[in-house]
């Protein structure tokens, strides 16, 4: 992997990004409520995802929340899978409520049939003759009081039948709600929230013959490309850029998105000279091959990564992993260089940074 670029300098403030000043932007001018999931809805929009865009677009000026968040439920957005097992939960109390409602009516019933068959039973064991007369007296209603208990049974079993129809669409949904928050929406690739879970596996198995590696991977000015590309080009590069790392790993190997423009890697039972080969060829792979959207390519070369690798022989726990990584990652991006793995020269320089921060 080359070297990049000179870094702007270290001084420089750090300019708000684009992409949020246009979803501030689009806020007001469409009359959208300034929520949390409205912000992640529009940069979905704004970020490449086409068929939110076309589906925001369509509801027209002020729309109604309630139609927000069914284009988001719809795409399967992370932020509102809270609401859509909200949702989903009610519903199911709903649902159980009835059923039991159902029950209730039809056991009343059973139980007022049974008593006035006990009482005819009494009448007949106390005088037959009478019994037999007072009985023929009430045929007809009690002939009426089995025609509505089967009625009743008929239309229960009918009700059930739909209930459990839409319990399983429930389960269906709560499915889908669980892919959503453990995969990125774009790429279908695993997001950063399932990489944590992995990392929380790894450290609770027997360590194998050698370490695992943590790559991170940053799309260089990937941000800059979707803001300057038309609507679907980001999309469909992130889709193939995938493709690329999946291919570029082992089986047991796990791949994930976890931000706009990063991939994390983690690599199992591998030296650290063995990730640093495998990061350096994706890297010539992304920078060789031209990735083709719409009916033009991005010429090769156009895309670059920048590189930061962790070792787990080297952290006590997830998050040490995972931050460790993000430190070498920083690190290469401000030297300019593409790829570095994390040391005690990482660790002092994160150290110095945080120092200069607190100081400011």
């Amino acid at each position: 992997m080359s070297s990049k670029a000179t870094p702007a300098p270290k001084d420089a403030q750090p300019a708000v990004p684009p992409i949020m000043a246009r979803i501030a932007h689009l806020m007001v001018s469409l009359g959208i409520a300034a929520l949390p999931r409205n912000y992640e809805l529009l940069f979905e929009a704004l970020n490449g995802n086409a068929g939110v865009s076309r589906e925001i677009a369509a509801l027209g000026n002020a729309p109604e929340q309630s139609a927000l968040d069914a284009i988001a439920l719809r795409h399967s957005l992370p932020s509102h899978n809270v609401l859509a097992a909200g949702q989903a939960a009610g519903e199911a109390v709903r649902v159980l409520t009835e059923i039991s409602r159902t029950a209730e009516e039809s056991h009343r019933q059973r139980a007022a049939a049974t008593q006035e068959l006990e009482e005819i039973a009494a009448r007949l064991s106390r005088d037959p003759v009478l019994g037999i007369s007072d009985f023929g007296n009430d045929t007809t209603r009690l002939l009426s009081l089995v025609r509505d208990i089967l009625g009743a049974d008929r239309k229960a079993s009918a009700r059930l039948g739909d209930l459990h129809a839409h319990l399983d669409g429930l389960r269906s949904g709560l499915s889908v709600s669980h892919e959503a928050l453990t995969h990125d929406p774009v790429t279908g690739l695993a997001n950063h929230a399932a990489l944590i879970g992995r990392l929380k596996g790894l450290f609770k198995e027997a360590p194998g013959e050698n370490a695992s590696a943590l790559l991170l991977l940053r799309v260089d000015q990937f941000k800059e490309f979707a803001e300057t590309h038309p609507a679907g080009a980001a999309e469909k590069t992130l889709k193939r850029l995938a493709a690329v790392f999946r291919q570029s790993v082992k089986k047991e190997d796990f791949v994930a998105r976890s931000g706009t423009d990063v991939f994390c890697l983690l690599l199992a039972d591998v030296s650290r000279e063995i990730a640093a080969t495998i990061a350096r060829r994706i890297a010539v792979r992304v920078a060789e091959n031209p990735f083709p959207f719409m009916d033009r390519e991005l010429p090769a070369g156009f895309l670059t990564l920048t590189a930061g690798l962790s070792m787990s022989d080297s952290a006590q726990s997830p998050a040490m992993l995972y931050d460790q990584a993000e430190q070498a990652l920083g690190y290469a991006a401000e030297a300019g260089i593409a790829l570095r793995i994390y040391s005690a020269e990482v660790a002092e320089r994160s150290g110095r940074v945080y120092r200069a921060g607190n100081a400011a």
